[in-house]
Formats: C-alpha cells, structure tokens, sequence
C-alpha cells in the first residue's frame, strides 16, 4: 500500500514517515499541553502524550535513517576497520 501511495503521488518513503512523525508529535504535545492547562480531571493525558511525543521522535529518526542508510552503512564499514586496525590488502598476501 506504501508503495501504491508513493508511485501514484511521487511521494518517497522518507516524506510519508517524516510527516506522519511530525503529525504524531505534534499530538503528543498537544496532549501535554492540554494536561497542563486542565490537569484537575485529566489524569493520563501527560502519559499519552508522552508516549505520542516519543513516537513521533522515533518515526522521524527512521525517516532519516532510511533516507541516509547508504552513507550510515559505509560509516559503519568504516568504524569497524578502525577498530580492527586493518588496511585493505592486509588479506592479500597470506603464505
């Protein structure tokens, strides 16, 4: 269905997750909001929007890495060299 919606409007996965998580945070957020201002009989609604803020959050940073993945990945392979302290043609002469 994602892939539907991004070929009919040239809509990419990185712009689908990024505007769902900001419209997610930005509920989480109203609800915390609406506890501070009304926080008599609004028991949950700071846990809730907590929750929602935090997932918003974490819906963002998985636009972001899905859309940098390739440069993520090569500074991975990157960081794992360097810390087995290997050159490329130390596999090449093996007696």
């Amino acid at each position: 269905m994602v892939k539907k919606i991004s070929e009919e409007k040239g809509l990419s996965l990185f712009t689908v997750f990024f505007k769902s998580g900001i419209i997610v945070f930005i509920f989480g957020i109203t609800l915390i909001i609406i506890d501070l201002i009304v926080h008599s009989f609004t028991e949950g609604l700071r846990f809730m929007g907590t929750d929602f803020a935090i997932a918003g959050a974490i819906t963002i940073i998985i636009a972001y890495i899905y859309k940098y993945h390739k440069i993520l990945e090569f500074l991975i392979i990157q960081l794992k060299m360097k810390i087995n302290k290997q050159n490329r043609s130390s596999e090449w002469y093996k007696p």
